[in-house]
């Protein structure tokens, strides 16, 4: 029986995700759960890295997660 993962922590779910990495409903649940948080950006998929230039917002994102 699978659990339910719209109650997991972002971090639980994660924890499952990584040790059922072929389990779709919980990745599903993942994506939907992080795209649901403040400051998520929207892109479409990269060819190549130089288009991540043409997303500066998330360029900053992630160089002040790092800091």
């Amino acid at each position: 029986m699978k659990p339910n993962f719209t109650t997991m922590s972002r971090a639980a779910l994660k924890s499952y995700l990584l040790s059922h990495r072929n389990d779709a409903d919980a990745m599903s649940a993942y994506i939907q759960k992080i795209s649901a948080e403040p400051g998520w950006v929207e892109c479409s998929a990269l060819n190549s890295p130089d288009d991540l230039d043409n997303y500066p917002e998330f360029l900053e994102k992630v160089r002040r997660a790092g800091q």
